[in-house]
């Protein structure tokens, strides 16, 4: 589960013309994105899967969901190259199962950050990828690859606990997952989610530099910095509306999701009350945590 209303309505776009289904759409000679055809209320057109790499060698990012058509998709654009790696961004079921059929169709190895924990997964009702399970674990500012298909791993937590971002050196692209996206904000949801560390990674992202953000789901983010300060407002503005609503007397997260929000599909009204859940469990910290980034 990946977003959360950014306005007041919900009238979230498809977007299945963006990029089509079952082909690889070239964003740049070096990046090509094959989108699954996994369309949700939360997830918008699909999940996106890049091929970053030349005639030759190729990493797969965000392998996606394991779907047969999906995966024979990426298949079909890798089969006469060296997949270098399958790089996993979190263990969502829309983003990390297709990883497994595909390393074994082409022997590379899959990254990611640490499987999450099984106690952790018995507590919540999110769709995660149980059977995960990277060949190489990478923390946070490690390295892999060379020259212009160097990439670093940034953990970036707050949406999910074993979230990854990369970025590519060279260009200064950074694949940012579920944590930012252009057509929606991303939803947060406790226990797996936690919005003070999710605000950390946010600003972590800032300082980065990214020259452009190529997220799971949605088309690219253009100018990331711009990006990034209109969800810091918009997590502002949200946590002003809860506020006022706890001053008129609505504490049941059911009753500040019906006052806020509107037009939700039934999904999204319970990813909204794990939002607003996520803004109660801070009300005890500092107001600072909402400071722009810098």
């Amino acid at each position: 589960m990946n977003i959360e209303v950014e306005k007041n309505t919900n009238k979230v776009s498809n977007h299945s013309d963006l990029y089509p289904y079952g082909q690889c759409y070239a964003l740049r000679p070096d990046i090509g994105v094959v989108l699954a055809p996994n369309p949700k209320d939360y997830t918008g057109p699909g999940t996106n899967t890049y091929l970053v790499g030349d005639d030759e060698q190729v990493w797969i990012i965000d392998p996606g969901p394991d779907e047969s058509a999906h995966i024979d998709a990426v298949m079909r654009e890798v089969e006469h190259r060296r997949v270098l790696g399958i790089l996993v961004t979190h263990s969502h079921l829309d983003h990390s199962p297709a990883a497994r059929p595909l390393s074994m169709s082409t022997s590379a190895p899959v990254y990611g950050f640490s499987p999450l924990d099984p106690a952790l997964a018995e507590q919540t009702e999110e769709d995660i990828d149980l059977g995960y399970a990277p060949d190489v674990v990478l923390e946070d500012g490690a390295r892999i690859g060379d020259g212009a298909l160097q990439l670093t791993a940034h953990h970036t937590p707050g949406h999910f606990p074993n979230h990854l971002c990369y970025r590519l050196e060279m260009s200064k692209i950074v694949f940012s997952g579920d944590h930012v996206m252009d057509w929606s904000t991303t939803v947060v949801v406790p226990p797996l989610g936690h919005l003070g560390d999710y605000l950390d990674s946010l600003k972590k992202l800032q300082g980065l530099g990214a020259s452009k953000m190529l997220p799971s789901h949605g088309g690219v983010v253009e100018d990331p910095h711009a990006r990034i300060e209109s969800i810091f407002e918009h997590r502002r503005s949200r946590h002003e509306q809860i506020l006022a609503c706890l001053d008129n007397g609505l504490v049941n997260p059911e009753e500040i999701v019906d006052e806020i929000y509107d037009g939700l599909t039934p999904r999204l009204v319970k990813a909204a009350k794990g939002q607003v859940n996520a803004h109660l469990d801070i009300l005890n910290q500092e107001v600072s945590i909402f400071r722009k980034a810098s």
